[in-house]
């Protein structure tokens, strides 16, 4: 058994811990200002390097990407916004230069021609083996549907013997 005051400071070491993990949390969560040198890498590893194969400029180490580093440090330092300096990477290379193109440019059909036909197949598939199977026809035979066929097996009946 636990002495009579265990229980209570249990609950007050949990109670320290969840308040020094909120502390921590909110701490962590409010924001900072981004340094240049935090901007400028930011920026790089998103710009996809035009010599190397799905390097980003801030990884690649062709004299390109250096030139182009070189480019948003000096884009950086004259105080263009992020949004100024990948418009101006856009207009010379396309969007292909962003390694995370915008959804809603025409790159964005690279995204949903493959959702589209995955849907597609799913519908097909459902309404092949989702639905109700057919009914037959179940509709009764007639009176002179019957007797042609009793006629019918009648006479082949007697041209077999």
């Amino acid at each position: 058994m636990s002495p009579p005051g265990g229980r209570a400071k249990g609950r007050i070491l949990i109670g320290l811990a969840l308040a020094i993990f909120a502390v921590a949390l909110a701490l962590a969560a409010r924001p900072h200002d981004e340094t240049n040198a935090e901007r400028i890498d930011r920026i790089t590893s998103e710009l996809r390097c035009p010599v190397c194969q799905g390097l980003s400029v801030k990884d690649s180490p062709s004299q390109t990407a250096r030139e182009m580093r070189a480019l948003v440090e000096e884009r950086v330092n004259e105080g263009r916004s992020d949004a100024q300096i990948q418009a101006e990477f856009r207009a010379a290379y396309g969007d292909w230069v962003l390694l995370s193109p915008p959804v809603f440019a025409w790159t964005g059909l690279v995204w949903l021609v493959p959702l589209a036909a995955l849907a597609a197949g799913l519908a097909l598939v459902a309404g092949r083996f989702g639905g109700a199977p057919p009914a037959p026809d179940t509709a009764a035979p007639t009176a002179g549907e019957i007797a042609m066929l009793r006629d019918r097996v009648a006479r082949e009946e007697s041209a077999d013997t």
